[in-house]
């Protein structure tokens, strides 16, 4: 028996459309990390952001978002992202936030810088934070410490290029947070949460905004 042959046809804005779902779908979670660099040099700490600094990012399911500063200064700042949740922290290098809401908890804790160097950055950095608080997730107290290192400078692929950056990846009992950042472009390049559930987020620059 002979298979009839089926031909697909397709218009051009058809063509178009595939396209372009093809071409963002392989931009979706592009972050790689391509090879370990020499480990000589550093970082210095990120420069004045004023209010209004914008980070925008797309996340790990292709979704775009940013986070905004709103208020404070080169000590204690306050952003909001574009899901609708905001915070208050140190600006000392990854300290837990003191303030959070709609994150989608709430609560507020007591942070303070325990030990080692953060800024600037440099491979084989060591720094603790002591940090106890209430959660709206929790109905009693907590307390607990944020450790964080720098095991190496790297390249590394994001959705908008390439990046030699320094990895700093933050321990605590809730998961484990890793920041990539470039000193080319002063800030992180891209961001990895995962918690003690295996929940994941991911989020790569895709622009800075300045006011």
């Amino acid at each position: 028996m002979q298979l009839k042959r089926t031909h697909f046809l397709f218009s051009p804005i058809t063509l178009l459309m595939v396209v372009f779902c093809f071409s963002f779908t392989t931009q979706v979670n592009a972050l790689e990390e391509l090879g370990i660099l020499d480990p000589a040099g550093e970082m210095a700490g990120p420069g004045k952001r004023a209010i209004g600094w914008e980070w925008h990012y797309i996340d790990q399911n292709g979704k775009p978002g940013y986070m905004r500063k709103i208020a404070g200064d080169d000590s204690i700042a306050s952003y909001s992202r574009s899901d609708g949740c905001e915070w208050t922290r140190t600006t000392r290098g990854f300290a837990p936030a003191s303030i959070w809401n709609n994150c989608p908890s709430s609560g507020k804790s007591e942070v303070k810088f325990n030990d080692g160097v953060i800024w600037p950055l440099k491979v084989g950095q060591k720094f603790s934070y002591k940090v106890s608080g209430t959660s709206s997730f929790l109905s009693f107290n907590w307390s607990g410490r944020r450790n964080c290192e720098i095991p190496y400078r790297v390249r590394i692929k994001t959705v908008i290029g390439e990046y030699d950056s320094f990895k700093v990846v933050c321990s605590e009992r809730w998961g484990t947070r890793t920041w990539w950042l470039s000193p080319e472009v002063g800030t992180a390049v891209a961001y990895r949460q995962k918690n003690s559930r295996d929940d994941l987020v991911l989020q790569e620059m895709t622009r800075i905004v300045q006011p």
